[in-house]
């Protein structure tokens, strides 16, 4: 024990040389007058103890995270699968009181995809306080790859094509859904086997061409009618486009609905 201690003291010493005199603070005063946790000092993780609010915040979270990805799922018609979801809270929620009233969440940024890193402000009227908070979420979802090389300009057919699941939150371009298929599109471009396929690498199938006539079809509270009209622009199924309407010659709005045939939306 006692060389313990002048090795110390000789430590100290040597401390004191290389701060030209000047007097040490103590480690546990610097801990003390901070009101920082040892463990900190010494570089080790500080985890937070969880609290009734952090618990309540992390269901309402991946609740609303959650939401948002079935949304989004059923508007592209895309199969349902499963997700992960990973929650971090600022450690300030160990020192916020609960919140008497409905807690608002609001994600931060703009996003087109709900999976991913996505920010969020957690605010509360009643006492006021705002707290940081984020939710990565994982998504696997089978999508298609290239069975083989496809050549630019050459029709996809199904033998060209190889399902594979993959966490899509992570892809840094798009992709194709195995529950829709791109058989009978073109590539764009060369594709070499194993490849994952997006919208971006297929020429777009048109169903009305720009300068070609459509049929124009209107309803509204179980009222319908068909004109006869002419594309002023190129577009797929789902594409809204300009239509000029040959007996009254307006210029409308109108989206394709099948090959050749149109409809307006009131």
């Amino acid at each position: 024990m006692k060389s313990r201690y002048f090795r110390w003291l000789g430590y100290r010493q040597w401390l004191i040389s290389q701060t030209k005199g000047e007097a040490l603070f103590p480690i546990w005063k610097w801990v003390r007058l901070l009101g920082l946790p040892l463990a900190l000092l010494l570089g080790q993780p500080v985890w937070a103890e969880a609290t009734p609010l952090s618990e309540q915040l992390e269901i309402e979270l991946r609740s609303d995270a959650t939401a948002a990805l079935d949304d989004y799922l059923q508007q592209q018609g895309w199969p349902s699968t499963q997700a992960e979801y990973q929650i971090w809270l600022s450690p300030a929620v160990v020192h916020l009181p609960s919140c008497q009233q409905e807690i608002r969440l609001q994600a931060g940024g703009q996003y087109r995809q709900p999976w991913g890193r996505r920010p969020y402000l957690v605010e509360c009227t009643e006492p006021a306080w705002q707290l940081r908070a984020r939710v990565e979420v994982s998504l696997m979802m089978p999508v298609w790859v290239t069975a083989r090389e496809i050549q630019k300009g050459r029709a996809i057919q199904p033998a060209d094509l190889v399902e594979k699941e993959l966490d899509v939150s992570r892809l840094q371009r798009g992709f194709i859904p195995s529950n829709h298929s791109p058989v009978g599109s073109k590539s764009n471009r060369h594709l070499r086997m194993g490849q994952l396929i997006s919208e971006l690498d297929l020429q777009k199938a048109w169903a009305v061409q720009e300068g070609e006539g459509v049929l124009i079809r209107a309803g509204q509270a179980g009222f319908s009618a068909t004109t006869r009209g002419k594309a002023l622009e190129s577009g797929a199924i789902g594409d809204g486009i300009r239509v000029r309407n040959n007996q009254s010659g307006k210029e409308i709005q109108a989206w394709v609905i099948e090959k050749g045939e149109v409809e307006t939306r009131f």
